[in-house]
């Protein structure tokens, strides 16, 4: 079985992707036109192999489904599979917008088994643990219906919206990643802003950090491509701290699983 999450991670049409959303500062929230799209239908996938999720789920026999213990999860893989920080997804208030990931129990013999779906929080407990509404039209889980009322704890948020009065960037800007930046499992390792060359460039490029000298210069090969700044947050959020900034050269340093500014720059 491949991971339940991948990103880009925004509740578009349904797609079964291999590898998780790349999403990865666990400190930082995801980007804010994911919770724009919050009627959409969820984002489907394979839930990853002894993942064990634990959740209360309805008494309604015919609801076979229970929530992935992003934490753990995460504990397991901290860079293919990034979470917000602890005390983020302990201090939701009413009106937030949270990731989960729901897995049919028991999964199906092939197909997706798991979707990516965002709950709107309308009560935060003392404990932590938050009563919410289901936001999207669910693809693999007939049984569940949107404005349905999910219980959660913090351990199963797999990501939060940004607000969107919180961003400084423009996430509908494109910027340039190359092919290579994109096969790896965990985030880019290096971004960098020059001036936009037109009004829908934000200047920003993004690589592996890795790739040859000439990797760009065969024109025969389909070495990089533009996504917008939100589609980029979304799969990899530690990218959003980088794009707030607004310039500079930035590496990632996955010993503290987030961008670092590069002196000079």
């Amino acid at each position: 079985m491949t991971d339940p999450t991948s990103e880009p991670d925004q509740p578009d049409q349904p797609d079964q992707p291999d590898q998780p959303d790349q999403p990865d500062q666990p400190s930082a929230p995801e980007a804010a036109q994911d919770a724009d799209r919050q009627t959409d239908e969820g984002d489907v996938d394979r839930a990853p192999e002894g993942a064990e999720p634990k959740a209360s789920v309805s008494d309604d026999s015919e609801i076979e489904w229970c929530l992935l213990d992003a934490a753990a999860y995460h504990e397991a893989h901290p860079d293919g599979f990034p979470i917000p920080a602890l005390t983020e997804r302990s201090e939701l208030r009413s009106g937030d917008m949270v990731k989960l990931v729901f897995v049919l129990d028991p999964p199906p013999a092939s197909g997706p088994n798991a979707e990516r779906m965002w709950v709107e929080v309308a009560l935060a407990h003392p404990d932590g643990s938050c009563e919410g509404w289901l936001t999207n039209q669910p693809v693999v889980i007939p049984s569940l219906r949107p404005s349905t009322i999910i219980g959660f704890e913090p351990r199963h948020v797999a990501g939060i919206a940004l607000h969107e009065q919180d961003l400084t960037f423009d996430v509908a800007l494109r910027a340039v990643i190359s092919a290579r930046a994109l096969q790896l499992d965990g985030p880019p390792g290096w971004v960098g802003r020059d001036e936009p060359v037109d009004k829908d460039d934000s200047g920003w490029s993004v690589t592996a950090g890795d790739e040859p000298e000439d990797y760009f210069d065969d024109e025969q090969l389909s070495t990089a491509q533009a996504l917008s700044l939100g589609e980029l947050a979304g799969r990899y959020p530690a990218l959003v701290e980088v794009f707030q900034a607004g310039e500079g050269e930035w590496v990632y340093r996955p010993d503290h699983r987030r961008y670092v500014r590069l002196k000079n720059s």
